[in-house]
């Protein structure tokens, strides 16, 4: 018997699973970190008690879920934060205080590898490139916000940058670690958001230098670690090259707010929610990555703050789209669209 209910969306009328019910919290993993296991059979989701602020810490209790069943089993207790996929292996990695433990899919076995700087927390989710190497953005306990690698062979981290701006969306590259990507988090715009660090010259720059008035946002690699994808508020979705040279607009669409893209890079989603006291529906959108052309696929009511937004992302083979659901009674629910459903624009 399937644990999970379908329903059809208002909007659209295509079949939507909704995983998770219940007075909590109930959200997908953020749209920065993969959010399935890499034969797309199990996702994670967090269920959590909302606190003040908390928006990307993604606290609270970590749950796997098999998607074609809805079977749910908690892997995690709330006393772990940061949990984020590696785009490559079948594990993840998250914090317990300072100390980063590996998770492993296929057994569900909790291994501690190495600490971080004593007295500090991370600033969003733990991040992973190819080579094993775990990134993150940190709050050290003299309040410097830093950049901190680890490496898992011997469990020891470094500090690589310092900073007096709040470093959040800390993301290595998937494929090359020399290139961190991080931005200065406001909790609204900044002057200069986007930064790109490289390792081997030791020096922070701008990714997409940002002219007076531009609000750019939500940032993610591609998986091939070739480009970046983001959000120019507040109807433009673009993508540039690794190296911050090259820019060019994905599609075009009305208060979109955060970016999702499938492994091939082919294909694009976002959400698409009022802010800057604008009114708008509040809609998942799959668009095509050469035309823009795009597809309402999912409505959802208003989001009553940032950590239940719509956030949606691709599984790993591109034919299934998780989100968000937030619920006018102050619930969100882990939805997913199987997108076999749908003609593609």
């Amino acid at each position: 018997m399937k644990k999970y209910i379908t329903y059809r969306d208002a909007v659209t009328g295509y079949e939507i699973r909704q995983y998770t019910q219940g007075p909590e919290r109930n959200t997908k993993l953020y749209f920065t970190t993969e959010n399935f296991t890499v034969d797309d059979r199990f996702f994670f989701c967090n269920r959590q008690i909302p606190e003040k602020n908390e928006v990307y810490q993604g606290k609270g209790e970590l749950y796997k879920v098999e998607v074609e069943t809805g079977e749910m089993k908690m892997v995690a207790g709330s006393d772990y934060r940061g949990f984020a996929m590696d785009r490559f292996e079948n594990y993840g990695v998250m914090t317990k205080g300072n100390i980063v433990c590996r998770y492993e899919c296929d057994t569900d076995q909790i291994t501690e590898i190495g600490a971080l700087p004593e007295g500090g927390n991370i600033t969003g989710h733990l991040t992973i490139s190819r080579s094993g190497l775990i990134v993150c953005g940190y709050k050290q306990r003299n309040c410097i916000y830093a950049l901190v690698i680890m490496d898992q062979k011997t469990g020891k981290s470094e500090v690589v940058y310092q900073s007096d701006y709040n470093l959040g969306h800390t993301q290595v590259c998937p494929t090359d670690d020399n290139f961190i990507f991080f931005v200065h988090e406001t909790g609204g715009d900044a002057l200069q958001r986007m930064w790109l660090f490289d390792r081997k010259a030791s020096v922070a720059r701008p990714y997409y230098v940002e002219m007076e008035n531009e609000w750019i946002t939500h940032e993610v690699w591609t998986a091939d670690g070739e480009n970046i994808v983001f959000m120019k508020l507040p109807c433009f979705m673009m993508m540039g090259t690794k190296d911050g040279h090259s820019f060019r607009v994905v599609a075009k669409e009305d208060q979109l707010l955060h970016p999702g893209v499938s492994h091939d890079s082919k294909w694009f989603c976002a959400d698409r929610i009022g802010y800057l006291g604008v009114e708008s529906p509040n809609l998942v959108y799959l668009f095509n990555g050469e035309t823009g052309n795009p597809l309402v696929l999912a409505s959802t009511d208003t989001p009553g703050t940032g950590a239940d937004h719509l956030h949606p992302s691709f599984n790993r083979k591109g034919d299934m789209i998780l989100f968000n659901r937030p619920f006018d009674n102050g619930t969100t629910q882990v939805c997913l669209i199987d997108l076999n459903q749908v003609e593609r624009p």
